[in-house]
Parts: structure tokens; sequence; C-alpha cells
């Protein structure tokens, strides 16, 4: 473990020694990428030394640059760890006290304190000059430097914050931690890491350890800021914009509200009922908060650590937030909310019931009238008279006369749909969490539950009967297809998913799903499905495809992917995708772009094997990328602007495209929609096209054309439009195929009887 690798090696050299004509295998980028995590932490001393003296050869400032955007999180010995904090004290500056105490998290051995302290008291000194923006790690490395320079900070810090109680109550509990679990607080960035710094890495023992430590705190820190806003909405208190809490008391907030989420505490849901609408809006007729940035904080928390309560607090603030450009915040934060709790099992199925009875209805009285609430497949309110007559809309005379009732009902509805919608993304969202259940806790949160088994009834799952042996089978299709009368109640449940399934599963659950008509809340039996022919840790599957990067980016912010120098990032638990695309990435970005590899990295930055992930999770991630690559690339458009030249190549280019996943699935959807008619033979389904009497209709663009030559089909739309058939999934190529089949043939018909 003392000696470096060669390419290591030769990275020292080259920022240490005079320049070389270095030979590595791919080039400077990929020895770097080949750094293990302690040879990271042997080569940045020397990194940091190098940039920080300004008459280094440029050729050294170039390796070293490269070497601190290494991916991999570095690992120190005490040894490593004090060459650090020389290395960085020797230039110091306010933003190195970050990497001191990330250094102090990321030692995998006893540290010598009286070698550190010097050097940490110079650190700690130059981060006095910026103490509110790095205090937390300045905290950490002060433990490091002794009680006199922890002193000194600690009274700075009660002066900047006199104005900041919650900031000052977190103050003085982390005072009564470590200097590792203080550490492990300075992780917690507020935007994330930037360009240069170290993935985050997480200590479970000290976190558990903080934690322990700060769970009190955090209910204290989030109860008084929710009192305080109802003191302000009261008129208690003054109002002024965003001045409710300083921006260190937000940032108080935000940790507060993370751990109570993260570690589900009971007394969260109630705190955020309250305190996130509130936060959300002025008590005035302002369209302003009390403040924005404690208000955008919470949500991302709820974005990250969601659960059904947070979620619906978030939801209702989004509701009465009149700030336009927050409103534009929470609608993104939201969806990601409810997509992310299918990462977290057990509390995505945690639904209040609504007090809906056994037959999945509720009645509200409202004078002579009752609103009728019921769930099935959705969600719908009815009105009957007094003698329980139906009637088609809501009676004027329950209006006038009993308004709030009838808002009651109507909201009673909203949150029913809310929770349907929340559920079918939150269990969508397992696939790439890897959701199983106990099949007790699914019969009663999700088969038999008011609200929720219209949605689980229209999917397919699958029991585990014995190890490794899973059987599927469809609620919906009635008790036949129930698994055994009494299962074990601790036998795992999931989410049958076709990328585990063989062609013939696969072709029997489509027909099924056709035969009964039935439309699954989300795409599952026709879910597009993938395997990367590669074993390594990065795919060429989608490389070389050209797409315009305003439309991948647009549904990139609503997939979670982030934009991370110039690569787009999906996190996930346990490892990240990265999608390379030959473009300069940012917000507003426009014009066309070739996409790269998809790349797998683990959460400490080394490369994750695609061999190695489980097959539905990487057939999600690819799916991602497909549904991005695809909405790039033009399909089918009426906007006038989409028919220049450069419009037509990209359409052309696909068009002579092999047919990609989602339009196989779109093939095999439109054989069994339009069975009759193939059967009969006026129509034709071949590995690309639709044929019917002459014209080919493309099922990857939906361009019809006869004997090669372009057909202009200008479909009705409103009354005019053709009826549907049913259609197994919402999609709206589909749509419009099944729409221009249904053109065709009446206009042929209409022929022949002229």
């Amino acid at each position: 473990m003392d000696e470096l690798s060669p390419h290591a090696a030769q990275l020292r050299a080259a920022m240490t020694g005079p320049q070389q004509d270095a030979d590595w295998p791919g080039g400077l980028w990929a020895a770097c990428d080949q750094l293990t995590s302690w040879e990271l932490g042997a080569l940045l001393p020397d990194t940091y030394r190098t940039l920080a003296d300004e008459s280094a050869p440029d050729h050294a400032r170039r390796v070293a640059r490269q070497v601190t955007w290494s991916k991999v999180s570095p690992s120190f010995t005490a040894a490593t760890l004090t060459a650090l904090y020389t290395a960085l004290a020797a230039t110091p500056r306010p933003t190195d006290v970050r990497y001191a105490a990330g250094g102090l998290l990321r030692c995998t051995e006893p540290w010598d304190e009286r070698e550190l302290a010097a050097s940490a008291a110079v650190l700690v000194a130059a981060a006095l000059r910026k103490p509110g923006e790095y205090a937390d790690a300045a905290l950490a490395v002060a433990a490091v430097a002794g009680p006199e320079t922890e002193q000194a900070l600690v009274t700075r810090l009660r002066t900047v914050h006199a104005d900041s109680p919650l900031r000052l109550a977190e103050i003085e509990v982390i005072l009564t931690t470590g200097p590792r679990e203080r550490a492990l607080l300075a992780e917690d960035q507020w935007y994330g890491p930037l360009t240069g710094d170290w993935p985050p890495l997480t200590d479970p023992v000290a976190e558990r350890t903080a934690d322990a430590l700060y769970a009190e705190l955090a209910r204290h820190v989030l109860r008084s800021a929710a009192a305080h806003l109802a003191a302000l909405h009261a008129g208690e208190l003054p109002y002024a914009a965003d001045q409710a809490f300083t921006t260190a008391d937000a940032d108080t907030l935000r940790r507060a509200a993370r751990l109570a989420l993260r570690r589900d505490e009971p007394w969260a849901g109630e705190v955020f009922s309250t305190l996130l609408p509130q936060l959300a809006v002025a008590p005035t007729a302002a369209k302003t908060l009390p403040s924005q940035r404690a208000c955008i904080a919470l949500a991302q928390v709820v974005e990250a650590w969601p659960t059904p309560e947070s979620v619906a607090a978030l939801r209702e603030a989004r509701r009465v937030v009149r700030h336009a450009g927050v409103t534009k915040k929470l609608d993104r934060l939201l969806r990601r909310a409810e997509r992310n709790l299918g990462r977290r099992p057990e509390a995505a199925l945690r639904l209040p019931d609504l007090g809906l009875g056994p037959d999945g209805s509720r009645r509200l009285p409202c004078g002579d009238h009752t609103a009728v609430l019921t769930v099935t497949d959705e969600a719908t309110l009815t009105w009957e008279r007094a003698d329980g007559r139906a009637l088609k809309s809501l009676p004027a005379a329950a209006r006038r006369d009993h308004p709030d009732q009838v808002t009651a009902a109507r909201d009673l509805l909203g949150k029913a749909r809310a929770q349907i919608r929340t559920l079918t993304r939150a269990l969508e969202g397992g696939y790439l969490a890897g959701a199983v259940y106990r099949y007790d806790r699914w019969r009663d949160a999700l088969a038999t539950h008011p609200v929720a088994r219209g949605t689980a009834g229209r999917l397919i799952w699958e029991l585990e009967h014995a190890p490794g042996d899973w059987r599927a089978f469809l609620p919906a299709a009635g008790p036949a297809d129930h698994p055994d009368p009494a299962p074990d109640p601790s036998a795992a449940v999931r989410l049958w998913h076709p990328a585990r399934a063989t062609p013939a599963e696969r072709d029997l659950w489509r027909d099924r799903i056709a035969d009964l008509r039935l439309r699954q809340p989300f795409r599952q039996a026709y879910r597009e499905h993938y395997r990367a022919p590669e074993s390594g840790h990065s795919t060429t599957m989608f490389q070389g495809h050209l797409v315009r990067i305003e439309a991948v980016l647009g549904l990139a912010v609503r997939q979670g992917w982030n934009i991370e120098d110039d690569i787009l990032a999906l996190p996930l638990d346990g490892f990240t995708a990265w999608l390379g695309i030959a473009g300069s990435l940012y917000p507003g970005a426009a014009g066309w772009a070739e996409v790269g590899e998809v790349t797998l990295r683990r959460a400490d930055g080394s490369p994750q094997a695609l061999a190695g992930m489980d097959a539905v999770r990487l057939s999600e991630v690819l799916r991602s990328v497909d549904l991005l690559i695809s909405s790039g690339s033009f399909a089918w458009c009426d906007d006038t602007h989409a028919h220049g030249p450069e419009s037509r190549r990209q359409l052309s280019r696909l068009y002579a495209q092999p047919l990609g996943r989602t339009a196989q699935l779109r093939r095999a959807a439109l054989r069994r929609i339009l069975a009759d008619h193939l059967t009969s033979g006026r129509m034709e389904l071949d590995d690309r096209h639709l044929r019917l009497d002459g014209h080919d209709i493309h099922l990857a663009t939906g361009r019809v054309t006869r004997s090669g030559d372009p057909v202009e089909i200008t479909l009705p739309t409103g009354r005019q439009a053709v009826p549907l058939p049913f259609l197994p999934y919402d999609e709206a190529l589909l749509e419009r195929v099944v729409r221009t089949v249904a053109h065709l043939m009446e206009r042929e018909g209409s022929a022949a009887h002229s």
C-alpha cells in the first residue's frame, strides 16, 4: 500500500518534476480515472501544492487540475492526512478548510493530533474570513486544532449569528460531537459537490451517532420554525418578504428537515403539513414568501427523502404559492419527490384511507343532497338527491346553500386523485430502487386498501413461492389469478418487469392485457426493456445519435438528471449513471449534439460493471436514456419550423434507422389493436411499417408515404376526430398511427363509394 502504481507515480512525477513525454494509455484522463482511493489521497497533497504555486509549469498545473477532477473519493492514512494539512496550510484559503474536514472523515487510521494541530489552526484562521460559509467544516477542523482555536471560532460564530437563534442552537449541539461527526455535517452542502470537490462519503457509524445527538434538536428547530410562521400568519409579528429566517437559520432548517425525513420521524408529518404551506405564501395578498430560501430548501429535502405526508405538504405548498418562479421550482421538485418515493417502499405504502368504506366510497351530506366519492380505477365525485337518485352534475341548491361542504367534497376528491398519482409514480419509481414488499404489507396497503387497490389491481405482480421461484399474477383478472389462498405473510412480492421475463411470457401478458381491455396505471406489460451488449462499466449502444439539446434537457430535468461538467448525471441509490453528450450543457442550451457513452459509477466514484447490475435497474437506466434520445429526435411534429432542411434531414435519418425499443413495443401493440384487419389481409405489418392500401406508415416516425413519396395527412381534431379503439397504454405517436389508419380507411372507403 506504500507504493504507487506506475501510472500514479507518473502523475506525481508530472506534477513535481520537469516536463516529460508521458505515455499514458488512453491519455491523461484515463490515467486519472484509474486512480484508487488510496492513490488519490497520496497524490492530493502534491496536487494542491502545485495548484497553489503560481510559478509551477503549465504542464504540472494541467495534470494537477485533472487529478482533482477524479470521480473517486480519496482515502487517507495518518501520514497522507498530515501531508494534506501541511500542503493546504502553506497557502491557506477559506475554502481549504472543507478539504481538511473531508480528510478527517476519509482517514482510515487514527491521526496524530499533535502533527495536525498547527496546520489545522492556520486553516481555521483562514476560514474565519468567511465564517458563515465554512463554519461547519471549520468546527470539525477546530476540534483537531485545540481548545484555544475552537473557542476563538465559537466566539466569532456567536457574534456572526446573533440574529439566528436556530443556528446558534445547532452550534451548541455540534460542539458536543467529535471531529468525525462534525465533518459528516460539513459534508451536507447546500448545492452539492462543485468542480474539484470530492464525491460525498457517509460514515454510517458517525451518522448514527450524530443522529442520536441531533434528533431532538431537529424537532425543536422545525417546531420553532412552524410556531414562528404561525405567529406571522396570525398577524402577531410584522411581515416582510424573505425576512422570516436568516440564511443561517434556513440552512439549519434544511439540515433538521433532512434528518427528520431520512429517519422518518413519527412527528415529522404533522410539522411539515403546517410548515411548508406557511413558508410558501405571504400572510398578506402579496406574491411573496416569508422565506423563499427556506421554502425551496425544505422542498429539496422532500424531493430527496420523501414520505407520503411530506409529499402531501409539498403539494399543498404548490397549491397556495403565488410566486411564479417558485411555482415552477415546486412543480419540478414535486414530480421528483413522487417518483423518489418509490425508493422508500415501506413509506410509499403509508396512504391514509380518506374515510372510504370497504366498497371504496364515502358519502358526504350537503343539505338535501349527498356527495359520493368513489375510488375504483380512478377517483370520481357524483351527487345524489335525498331519495338516492343520481344527478348528472352538482345541484345549484348545494352550491348556493352549502358552499363549505361542497368545497370539502371537492378537496377530498383532489386528495384522492393526488394520492393515486403519487402512488402510481412511487410504484413505477420502485423499479430503480429494486422495491420488494412483504406479502401481508402488500395485501393491506395495496391489494385491499380502498384508495390503492384500483391501481394495484391493474398491475402484474410476482410472488416468491420459494427462494428464486417467482410466479406472476394479475389481481384484476379475478380470484382465479390470485396467489394461493394463504401465502406466507412474510413472502416477498414485487412488480413484474419484462426484463426478467422470457419472450413467451411477455407475449402472454400483453395478450392478456389486451383481452381484458385493461389500461394499466403506467406502462408495464408494454414497457421497453434493455440489455447492454457490453460487460464493462460503459455502453455505446446509444452512441452517435443526433439530438436536439433543448428537448433533451427539458425532459432530463423531469426525469431526475442533473448537469455536471457538461455530462448528464442520474444519481441513484448506490451508483450514478452518466450520459455523455458532445456539446456544452447548461440551462437554456440549444442546438444539435451527438450522444456518447452511458457510464455507471458507484457512490464512491469507482466504476460499476454493467454485468454486475440488477437486470431491472440497468434496464430502467437505459430506458431513461432512450427516452431522452427519443425526445430529442423528430418523430412527428406539426410545427411549421420543424419542416426546414435540417429538420427534414434529421427526420429522414431517423426514418432509415432500425426500430428502437419504443417503436418495437408500438408495433406489438398495433398487432393486437388491428388484429382483425391484419387477419383479413387489408393491412400488413412488417419490421418498420404498417402498410394499408398502398400507404406506408413508419412505426418510429409516423410519416406516411405512397410509392416512396411523402403524403401529407391532416387529422381531424375535436369532435371531428375519429373515435379511438382501446389502446393498452397512452402514447402520442401510437394514438397518431391509429388515427392515421382510421383516417386512411375512411378516406379509401369514401372514395370507393363515390
